[in-house]
């Protein structure tokens, strides 16, 4: 208790901080992607329908689908956003086992900060899941175990990581009971609970006959895909970017100094393997937690290396929340020797130098410069024609809040899906030149305004026809994003006939 006015200050400072990092922070495009899917469907059915196509369980979905039906303003997603990840701080806080000094540091580190903090995703709500497990999983009180499976149905129904450590907290629950010596016939039970949680799950994220992500998965390369999972430890642990880099997002220093001094490349996974064996020393002797992370990481790896890398920050950082469940259902029964706090103060020290330069980075540029359409679609002259491409689309949805045309899918749409259509797009070489082609010959106009996610050397290698057949010019730009494919382009393009009608 006497340490409460402590505990009170550092929420309030966190609170400031990541308040003023979301008002600095314009969503990326996954972020309004998901946005866009929740306020566009007009039931909860539709959300299903909608939400099938991308490979997520439907629980992120259906919070926006409740947020969406109140306002469109994107705005309010982040406020939400905001509101998970001081929830998660005051668990933390105020609830949790840890010693003080791991407290202070905790809410600073790179995920608590940044990534699971500032990005409207469906990362944030799995953290707050686990955290509220973690908090009730070993009480005792009236409907506990009730309370337990509702939290674990919904961290199953989160995201693909997340139902990985979702069963990873239920072995822990198993074991837990087991250790309690309860009856045999309870036991298969929990283990076939989860086991329909599991599938149930699965169902959810299994796409569509007519998914394009089915088409991606069926050539996947991931079979092969050894590395990422063995980097993935150095990623999750120790997530200091490549500091030297203006887009530092998704860097690793150690795995990005590698072009630099390939030497370092020899190195890598025994600094990785150094850090699991670390882990586990830190959870011995409570055979429960090393379940509870050893679990987390074979399933880890078993869908690493056969269908989803964890080759970005925000994925694989959940070995770590693994790891930050564990130790804190460890505290409950086991405390810290000296050695072992000493141990992961260094590794909290790493996540916080991470989380602090990504913080100020992120203040000090745009992190995505998606809400300039705005400015960039009042450039347009009065009575001239604008439309996006496919991916820009998501940007126009969200921040004039209304559907476009898109001009290489040719048709007017509001949200990215994955479906035939979007197989078929990938599939043309010449998807500006055609859609292009379709949209003069029904119109009177010869030229058009476009908007679009991609430098002009960019959209040449998309489409090999698009400058030769028409006249391209660059009109406008945002770009300095830290986020590389969060930069808009204002482009006018003309027919030219002459080309059109001798090709």
């Amino acid at each position: 208790m006497r340490n409460k006015p402590l505990l009170w200050i550092l929420f309030v400072v966190y609170a400031a901080l990541s308040a003023w990092s979301m008002l600095h922070h314009v969503p990326w495009s996954d972020e309004v992607h998901s946005w866009n899917i929740a306020k566009s469907s007009g039931s909860f059915s539709d959300l299903l329908v909608n939400s099938r196509y991308e490979g997520h369980p439907p629980g992120w979905y259906t919070l926006l689908w409740i947020i969406s039906r109140f306002t469109h303003q994107v705005g309010w997603m982040q406020v939400v956003q905001w509101v998970i990840a001081n929830a998660v701080i005051f668990l933390v806080l105020f609830c949790s086992p840890f010693p003080v000094i791991l407290k202070i540091l905790i809410p600073f580190g790179y995920y608590f900060l940044f990534e699971y903090a500032v990005f409207s995703r469906n990362y944030g709500i799995g953290v707050l899941l686990v955290c509220a497990l973690c908090l009730i999983i070993r009480r005792r009180f009236a409907f506990q175990y009730v309370l337990y499976l509702v939290l674990l149905y919904l961290l199953f129904n989160i995201h693909l990581i997340a139902m990985m450590l979702a069963c990873s907290l239920h072995v822990y629950h198993v074991l837990l009971e087991r250790e309690r010596r309860q009856k045999t016939l309870y036991l298969l039970f929990d283990v076939l609970i989860g086991l329909v949680f599991l599938v149930l799950a699965l169902r959810s994220i299994y796409p569509p006959a007519d998914s394009a992500l089915k088409v991606d998965f069926q050539n996947s390369t991931h079979v092969l895909a050894i590395k990422p999972f063995v980097n993935a430890p150095l990623r999750g642990f120790v997530p200091i970017p490549a500091w030297w880099k203006y887009h530092f997002w998704n860097t690793q220093f150690l795995l990005d100094a590698e072009g630099m001094h390939g030497v370092i490349r020899y190195f890598q996974p025994l600094l990785s393997l150094a850090l699991i064996a670390s882990i586990f020393w830190l959870l011995w002797p409570n055979r429960k937690c090393v379940a509870l992370f050893g679990t987390n990481l074979l399933i880890s790896g078993v869908v690493s290396i056969t269908s989803f890398t964890l080759g970005s920050a925000r994925h694989a950082g959940f070995l770590f929340i693994a790891f930050f469940a564990a130790m804190w259902l460890s505290c409950y029964e086991t405390p810290l020797t000296a050695a072992k706090m000493r141990l992961i103060i260094v590794l909290l020290s790493f996540q916080v130098m991470a989380g602090v330069f990504a913080f100020v980075e992120t203040i000090r540029f745009p992190f995505s410069n998606l809400d300039q359409i705005k400015t960039l679609a009042g450039e347009v002259p009065a009575g001239g024609q604008l439309v996006t491409d496919y991916w820009t689309m998501n940007a126009y949805a969200t921040f004039m809040n209304r559907p476009i045309y898109c001009i290489d899918l040719q048709k007017e749409r509001s949200f990215i899906m994955w479906n035939r259509d979007m197989a078929a797009l990938l599939k043309n070489p010449y998807r500006y030149t055609s859609g292009l082609a379709a949209l003069f010959a029904g119109s009177r106009t010869n030229a058009v305004y476009m908007v679009s996610l991609s430098k002009p050397e960019l959209l040449s290698a998309i489409d090999g026809k698009l400058m030769s057949t028409y006249q391209v010019e660059l009109l406008d730009k945002r770009d300095g994003a830290i986020e590389k494919g969060s930069n808009l382009y204002l482009y006018k393009i003309t027919a030219n006939y002459a080309i059109l009608n001798h090709p």
